[in-house]
């Protein structure tokens, strides 16, 4: 694996692929390499200590070893995109379930790592027979830390054997100084669990008690039904605190079955970053484009867009 590295004085940012490297003034461009494997590793950080971001995304096949996005000490990661096909795998021992996810040593969260791949299940010598199925995973990481809080445990949808799903899993409180954001963090999935245009995950304020949240607070749920044998499909969401002063935006966006939708969701001079909260519909084709994904701005304080494919909706936030 080879690297080309570029510094400029605001940025610097580097492209790996599993074949080759490329840098063209300062915008990077994906590879696909042989063998049906696409891989594509980006970092690219802002000067700016309150409102800097990094951006990172990884894609394959059949390679599940993680991409490292650095120390967690200065900066809290969260997913900004999602395509490909999350409907195959499986949770059994020693399988491997599809993954557009960001992990982290928890318990002292010294680092972050990027898993973007496909399913695969074991023959009778315990060999991997993969799925082939690609899945690429965006992610955004701001430069704040203060308060984090992943959830404790993982939001699991149920298999088409079980009448229901689990309940909503709270995350965190609320901030009375309303400074903190939830963003999605890991989605971990099996055979059917996304094949529904119904299919769903989010991390959502609650502001108002009822008999399904009884407390007030951020939560993460969905509707992820797998087919029946396959397991479970796990989500997990992260919260952390912002700067005083930061501006909050957030917004929806869907896209007709068939269509291609890219919505501009920030505006005006200032450094921004922005990342999912929710996502809606059937991520069940092999494709690498469809889903759907926050793209990041060419320059530092540019805007940032979201595209949005096939039936997909989701939910974004950004912070200025």
């Amino acid at each position: 694996m080879s690297a080309n590295h570029a510094t400029t004085t605001s940025t610097f940012r580097y492209l790996t692929c599993v074949s080759a490297a490329l840098l063209a003034g300062g915008l990077s461009l994906g590879c696909i390499a042989d063998g049906g494997i696409h891989t594509e590793e980006e970092l690219g950080e802002a000067a700016d200590e309150l409102t800097g971001w990094y951006y990172y995304w990884k894609g394959t096949t059949t390679d599940p070893e993680p991409h490292d996005m650095g120390p967690s000490t200065d900066r809290t990661c969260v997913l900004r995109g999602v395509a490909g096909n999350l409907s195959r795998g499986t949770s059994a021992t020693a399988d491997t379930m599809s993954a557009a996810a960001i992990g982290a040593t928890v318990n002292s969260f010294l680092g972050y790592s990027l898993f973007g791949h496909g399913g695969a299940h074991l023959d009778s010598n315990d060999q991997p027979i993969w799925y082939n199925n690609p899945v690429i995973a965006h992610a955004t990481c701001f430069k704040t830390t203060l308060n984090r809080t992943l959830a404790e445990s993982w939001w699991g949808g149920h298999s088409g054997s079980q009448p229901d799903g689990p309940p909503p899993w709270k995350v965190a409180d609320l901030d009375p100084a309303n400074r903190r954001q939830c963003y999605l963090y890991a989605l971990w999935s099996v055979n059917g669990a996304w094949n529904s245009a119904e299919s769903y995950v989010t991390v959502a304020k609650v502001t108002t008690t009822s008999s399904r949240f009884p407390t007030t607070g951020w939560y993460l749920y969905g509707d992820l039904t797998a087919t029946p044998g396959a397991g479970a499909a796990l989500t997990n969401a992260v919260c952390v605190d912002f700067p005083e002063g930061t501006v909050f935006t957030s917004g929806f966006v869907s896209a007709d079955p068939g269509e291609t939708k890219t919505v501009t969701i920030t505006s005006g001079p200032g450094i921004k970053g922005c990342a999912l909260r929710t996502l809606v519909g059937a991520f069940n084709q092999n494709s690498w484009t469809d889903g759907a994904v926050i793209n990041q701005p060419s320059t530092i304080d540019g805007n940032w867009t979201i595209t949005v494919t096939n039936g997909k909706s989701a939910r974004w936030a950004c912070a200025e």
